[in-house]
Parts: structure tokens; sequence; C-alpha cells
């Protein structure tokens, strides 16, 4: 047993379960963090390539038919950037 911040005391085994519990919090959150970085350079490599085909897309479009309206795909793609939703 152990004392407790309050002064009572506390079981070993709960203190050793809690304990082992915050090791394995603290590497979870460790391993975590490097994906979370390689996720959001891939959104970032994504979002370029979304934005470079919007952008032919829209070029092309305006080619063949420069009277027509933005295509709702595109304004989907720009509200989907922008975390809106259709």
């Amino acid at each position: 047993m152990k004392e407790a911040q309050k002064g009572g005391w506390v079981h070993y085994e709960d203190y050793a379960r809690l304990k082992a519990e915050v090791e394995r919090l603290r590497a979870f959150a460790t391993r975590t963090i490097i994906p979370n970085e390689e996720l959001q350079a891939q959104v970032e490599r994504l979002t370029k390539a979304g934005d470079m085909l919007a952008f032919y897309y829209i070029s092309l479009g305006r080619k063949f038919f420069p009277d027509d309206p933005l295509p709702k795909s595109i304004m989907d793609w720009n509200d989907a950037k922008e975390s809106k939703q259709s």
C-alpha cells in the first residue's frame, strides 16, 4: 500500500495499474504524433493535386464552353477544402 495525496491509503495493485495506464497512454501519444505529421503531409499533397485537376478542368471547360457556369464538382471540391457540406 502507498499513502494517497490526501492522507488515505491506496492498494499497491491500484497504484501499479494506474501507473501502467499512464505509461501506456504516454507511449500511445508518442506513437500517434509521427503518423499525424505524415497524414498532414499527404493531405497537403492530395489537396495540391486536386487543385491542379480543378484548374485544368476549369481551363478545358472555359476553352470549349466559355459561357457555362462553374461545374458543381469544382464547387464541391472548393467546399470540401473549406470543410463545408454541400
